[in-house]
């Protein structure tokens, strides 16, 4: 039986966008809410409100305000890959998305932030020498990395504050 085929969000960007975060691809609970980070253990969301003292909301729509009054742009680095389940470890088939093309649109990116070992793993074999900003890997936000707990998370994703200023 073959894995089921699956396919990333539209970006989350403007031109006033400061940071760009990465994640590998849109696990099934997200897929289910319509929105990138939607399982309710992820600590993605709560970070970012802790970092910026800001409320994202709990709808897409209230999400999407929240990233862009923030200037955070939001994407995955696969366009579509076949998966079957959560893990990144499954993902096989893997098309990358076109992260140059949406950083030539965002002129004001300062940096790049990959959530998680795999998105930095993609992001290094297809879109690094592409892009012209410095990139960092972050602890997956995902309730499957459990090294560290949420403090750990939290102080790694600090990283952010000086690309936000």
């Amino acid at each position: 039986m073959s894995e089921p085929r699956i396919s990333s969000f539209a970006p989350v960007c403007s031109p006033e966008s400061r940071v760009l975060i990465l994640g590998t691809m849109a696990s099934p609970a997200s897929l289910r809410a319509g929105f990138f980070y939607g399982h309710p253990q992820n600590a993605f969301w709560r970070i970012l409100a802790e970092l910026t003292g800001d409320d994202p909301g709990v709808s897409p729509t209230e999400k999407r305000a929240f990233l862009l009054r923030r200037r955070i742009a939001l994407w995955d680095t696969l366009e579509s890959c076949a998966r079957d389940g959560a893990l990144d470890s499954a993902i096989r088939d893997e098309r990358p998305s076109d992260i140059a093309g949406l950083a030539a649109r965002c002129p004001a990116l300062r940096a790049v932030f990959l959530n998680g070992g795999a998105a930095l793993r993609f992001y290094k074999k297809y879109h690094a020498p592409q892009v012209a900003l410095p990139y960092f890997g972050l602890p997956s936000t995902s309730p499957a990395n459990a090294r560290g707990g949420y403090a750990a998370k939290w102080k790694a994703w600090r990283a952010l504050l000086p690309y936000l200023a």
